[in-house]
């Protein structure tokens, strides 16, 4: 089966050959399933996992003719990651691609948890792949070549409070990494947020939380937080969506990915009745908005008062998103917010704070007559331009959704032409700014 979700996805043997893939935690769940499909597409895998059960992993690779090292480690022990980097180098000569996986889970509240489950938590989750990006990143950057990839969870998220602060600070740090690198280093680095998947890590700790949010285990699984499933995602589906995403690593660089999109492309999945991130439930009607000054300002020459205008349709395009995401329950609101912040870098509260300071500088910049204060302003542009095409492309992933996920046609295009009249007031304001720059 996985095998055929690969080549679904327009994937083939030839797409990963002659590339040593390591994966952290691929002793089993997702780890273990795209240890399979990275090898099925050609690669040779460094299997990374503290548990003995690697073996097997390596073990079944090799039975299907494949090339795979098993190397048991604990990447919280320099020395451990020291091992695993000459192990992998000295059998395959360099690694290529790095997925940091591994990672352990703490359920309690924040009172309950002790000190030591935090450190735990940060040393494996956030330091652990630090230790594997100082091991193998300047390898890549001496290549030209290579990809880095970071396993996410949804941040805040109740009773896994080590578990999702570690990984919100992971977050952080990919971020900080991708701005160092910048867009010619030849290497991808992105994020990768799995979703609910059907991993034995997901099937211990869910029952622990569960009840304490007043659900069973089914309800808590069956949220609709996973678009295309009504419970959990199967881990061979999540790996396949994976491994797409490694495929096409340098569309993805400073992105966040996730296997959804990919399988819904390619016919796997159907999001039909499920929540679409960034936008409203198929219930409620969108109602189509009239021609605003915005419009009309944009065909014109852009001066300081007509990108207050542009700002000001960007800004309700925010609290239109902000407001959907907010009706939701806590686990959506939860996966919807981390979605949002994973694909543009900042929050949507950052961003609310960002239009209307962008806002507040345009208006001055009408009023004042100091070039220094006029300069001061547009300084601000570049910063705020690159986070609108990230915002701009976030529209255009709804969109692609929205077209799977509504089935009436009617709703299907009432959804699409909110959406487009959202990306034009982003892309219309880029242009703005950009002029006055």
């Amino acid at each position: 089966m996985l095998t055929e979700k690969l080549q679904k996805l327009g994937l083939s043997s030839e797409d990963m050959k002659g590339k040593v893939v390591l994966i952290t935690g691929a002793g089993q769940g997702i780890g273990k399933e795209l240890a399979l499909a990275m090898s099925r597409l050609g690669a040779s895998v460094v299997i990374a996992e503290i548990k003995d059960y690697g073996a097997k992993v390596e073990a079944q690779i090799k039975s299907e003719g494949g090339s795979a090292l098993f190397v048991r480690i604990d990447v919280s022990d320099d020395g451990s990651v020291k091992a695993l980097a000459d192990k992998a180098v000295k059998e395959f000569g360099k690694v290529d691609v790095v997925i940091n996986n591994a990672a352990v889970e703490y359920t309690g509240s924040v009172l309950e948890q002790p000190v030591i489950a935090w450190e735990r938590a940060y040393a494996v989750n956030t330091i652990g792949p630090l230790r594997l990006i100082k091991a193998f990143l300047p390898g890549m950057l001496q290549r030209k070549g290579g990809v880095l990839v970071n396993v996410l969870s949804a941040e805040g998220m109740p009773y896994l409070a080590p578990y999702a602060a570690s990984k919100a600070a992971l977050q952080s740090m990919t971020t900080s990494l991708v701005a160092e690198l910048g867009e010619n280093s030849g290497v991808s680095v992105f994020t990768f947020a799995p979703g609910m998947v059907d991993t034995p890590g997901a099937n211990s700790h869910i029952p622990q939380v569960a009840p304490r949010l007043g659900m069973t285990f089914e309800q808590f699984t069956h949220m609709g937080v996973n678009p295309g499933y009504e419970g959990l995602m199967p881990a061979e589906d999540c790996a396949a969506g994976f491994a797409y995403a490694i495929v096409h690593a340098k569309e993805y660089h400073g992105q966040g990915a996730d296997a959804f999109l990919p399988l819904m492309r390619a016919g796997l999945i159907n999001a039909g009745g499920m929540h679409v991130p960034g936008e409203t439930a198929p219930a409620k009607e969108k109602e189509k908005e009239k021609p605003s000054v915005a419009a009309a300002v944009a065909e014109a020459k852009m001066t300081p008062a007509g990108a207050v205008e542009l700002s000001k349709g960007m800004q309700n395009v925010i609290e239109a998103i902000n407001k959907e995401t907010e009706e939701l329950d806590l686990f959506k609101r939860t996966w919807v917010k981390n979605d949002f912040g994973r694909r543009n870098g900042m929050s949507i509260k950052d961003w609310q704070k960002t239009a209307a300071d962008l806002i507040a500088d345009l208006e001055e910049l009408a009023r004042t007559s100091d070039a220094a204060k006029a300069g001061a302003i547009k300084t601000k542009f570049p910063v705020i331009i690159s986070r609108a095409v990230k915002l701009e492309k976030y529209i255009q992933s709804s969109a692609e959704n929205a077209k799977n996920y509504f089935k009436d046609p009617v709703q299907r295009e009432t959804a699409l032409e909110a959406l487009a009249q959202r990306e034009k007031a982003v892309t219309d304001l880029v242009k703005a700014l950009k002029e006055l720059s």
